[in-house]
């Protein structure tokens, strides 16, 4: 089979968007070029030391690898010569560094030159056209970077900044759809005033506040000023992300109206002021047309006139709400008539609202954007469980499912609980809920697991810590309850236990029945009996470098393939070494941290672990003695640094496909 068409630098490439990526990863290549620089720096000083000159060697090695990949191979070859130079045990001496301070200018100069066929774009906001725009505002560059490296991956053109003045330049430049600010950021005292700019401006910008504690007050000063959202730190970056899809996923597309009068004047001033604001309206001046125009233009509100000839509102708004397909559509009646029980009857036969005519426009407007937006929440989010305040059963499989994909997407770990309290109740679940909910992070999934009992899903958060957190709740309802109910926990850990939700469910209800005979108000971690092994990967990515293996895994996610990403050798050894867990395919740096690859190649084969898994090495230093070594210790295959992408998915797809499923 040949190989696959290489892109170029600042094209898309088997839906990978190398530009977009580039973007949110130039910031931290140009640290990595800044410790080079104060090494440099350090060595003409003579204050130079070993630790210093190695720090700086491999951040020119990741540089090397990563930067040809992006197209930026005169940028490669400079930072290659500066890691062989930083290379030896022996110090720069200041005439050395002199001649690698030339090369750390020419590398500067490189890096700031435009990827290659990369289509410059207007504004501050590195968005592939037509893509949602995100600004962060956040004092801490690294934690904002790792955020717009995760919109990236996720297709969302991003943009950081660390103040608030400068984020209102950037607004007026070019207005993205959602701001998530920081309130610690310096000048934070103006919080309110920018929350409520942003919510003022047509059309309004949605804001994402991140807090210190999430608590009521909190939630309800933040909503005060202004915001859509609030997250409480610290969030991982991913999590930040998906919140803000979803906050999209309610902004998002145009809103549209269908207004139903028979007062054809009336129907245009509406259409003029909602128009103002943003909304599609959509006329109608007949009844009998009400049904087809709702299949045609399948509007997320109905204006509704009561005094028509022929058929009243009220009348009209029975037989929506009798109809599955339109029983959720929000109905705002418009009305003439003032009269209390002629309002009663209104909200009797179903409607939202009721504005009397005539009509304010300012208050139509609230009323029908609120209305709206009420509706596209409950839509995102299911019902919740009345008897206990949680998420439906339904609602938590639905965000447990997702924070699952997204924790296999990047890696992360993720634990499941599942807890039973006896004797079952309402307030004993309810009152166990809201200490789940309260020691859980934002992103997580708490809700009604079937059979009566509580679940939650902690992202980012492994069977160890989940235990710690659990048993101090389960104490926490021990002294409180006393012996009023008894609390059994069980937790299953993905990707040990499984992947999927109902996997890791049966997991740990096993767990959690461990905990009731053991006498209840325990925890209980599930564990695979006869080392079976419950989770098979098609690759293991094995690196260090943050700008590259963000790329490979976009490359490799955008493939299909099932991945998983560590960036330290022993802890690769460990999980491929252990229980619960096989990879087809495994992609090894050599010049990893502590222990290097070739250590990792060799342990393998000593521990038959290459039976089952092809090694792909990967590694700037492509020597031909480097390869017959790499080869002799087992490794499938050898891909020197920097790579065609192209290249490098095709020798991992010969490795994924020649190793089948246990």
């Amino acid at each position: 089979m040949e190989d696959e068409p290489e892109a170029s630098a600042g094209g898309s490439w088997g839906g990978v968007d190398l530009a977009a990526i580039w973007h949110a990863s130039s910031g931290i290549l140009h640290d990595q070029v800044s410790v080079i620089e104060r090494a440099v720096v350090a060595a003409i000083e003579r204050r130079l030391d070993l630790d210093g000159q190695r720090a700086a060697g491999r951040e020119a090695h990741k540089l090397a690898g990563s930067l040809g990949t992006f197209g930026f191979h005169d940028g490669s070859r400079l930072a290659r010569a500066l890691e062989l130079a930083l290379a030896p045990s022996d110090l720069v001496n200041p005439t050395q560094a002199l001649a690698l301070s030339r090369l750390v200018i020419d590398l500067q100069v490189e890096m700031n030159r435009p990827l290659a066929a990369q289509t410059p774009m207007a504004g501050p906001f590195p968005a592939s056209p037509g893509a949602p725009s995100v600004l962060v505002v956040d004092g801490k560059s690294d934690r904002a970077r790792r955020v717009v490296e995760a919109a990236a991956g996720q297709g969302l053109g991003a943009a950081l900044t660390s103040t608030l003045a400068a984020a209102r330049q950037m607004v007026d430049a070019n207005p993205p759809e959602v701001v998530v600010v920081d309130a610690a950021v310096r000048d934070a005292g103006d919080l309110a005033d920018f929350l409520g700019e942003m919510a003022a401006r047509r059309p309004s910008v949605a804001t994402m506040v991140l807090v210190s504690h999430a608590g009521l007050d909190e939630r309800v000063e933040a909503a005060r000023m202004g915001a859509q959202a609030v997250l409480q730190k610290p969030v991982p970056p991913d999590a930040v992300v998906q919140a803000v899809s979803r906050l999209l996923a309610r902004t998002r597309g145009t809103p549209t109206v269908l207004a139903l009068d028979d007062d054809p004047t009336f129907l245009v001033l509406v259409s003029e002021v909602l128009g103002a604001h943003g909304l599609a309206v959509e006329r109608l001046n007949n009844a009998e047309g009400l049904w087809t125009a709702l299949e045609t233009f399948e509007p997320d509100l109905l204006l509704l006139d009561n005094d028509m000839p022929g058929v009243d509102g009220i009348s009209l708004c029975r037989a929506l709400r009798g109809d599955e397909r339109w029983a959720r559509l929000p109905v705002i009646f418009l009305s003439g008539s003032g009269s209390p029980d002629m309002q009663r009857e209104m909200f009797a036969a179903g409607a939202d609202d009721v504005v009397s005519k005539p009509v304010s426009a300012d208050d139509l407007v609230t009323r029908v954007v609120n209305r709206i937006q009420r509706s596209r929440v409950q839509t995102e989010r299911p019902d919740v469980d009345l008897a206990t305040g949680l998420s439906s059963e339904r609602a938590f499989v639905e965000d447990a499912t997702r924070l699952l994909g997204l924790a296999r997407q990047g890696g992360h770990p993720a634990t499941l609980v599942v807890a039973e309290i006896d004797p079952p109740s309402a307030a004993a679940m309810a009152a166990v809920g809201r200490l789940v909910r309260l020691s859980a992070a934002a992103e997580d999934a708490v809700g009604a697991w079937p059979g009566g009992r509580l679940a939650a899903l902690l992202y980012g958060t492994t069977a160890t810590d989940a235990r710690m957190r659990l048993d101090r709740i389960v104490q926490a309802t021990r002294a409180s309850g006393g012996d009023m109910f008894r609390t059994s926990v069980g937790l299953a850990a993905s990707p040990d236990n499984g992947q999927d939700l109902a996997t890791l469910g049966s997991a740990a209800e096993q767990a959690m029945e461990r905990a009731q005979l053991a006498g209840g108000n325990a925890v209980e971690v599930h564990a695979p009996a006869g080392g079976s092994r419950s989770e098979v990967v098609d690759v293991l990515l094995v690196d260090d470098d943050e700008a590259l293996g963000t790329l490979v895994m976009h490359a490799l996610t955008g493939r299909g393939w099932s991945v998983r990403w560590l960036r330290d050798g022993a802890e690769a050894l460990q999980l491929l070494d252990g229980p619960g867990f096989r990879a087809r395919a495994v992609l090894l740096d050599v010049g990893l941290p502590e222990l290097d690859g070739l250590s990792v190649l060799r342990r393998l084969g000593q521990r038959g672990i290459l039976r089952d898994t092809r090694v792909v090495m990967l590694t700037v230093r492509a020597n031909e003695g480097e390869v017959l070594e790499a080869l002799e210790l087992g490794a499938f295959d050898h891909v020197a640094k920097p790579f065609s992408l192209s290249v490098l998915m095709l020798r991992v797809r010969r490795a994924v496909e020649g190793m089948g499923a246990p």
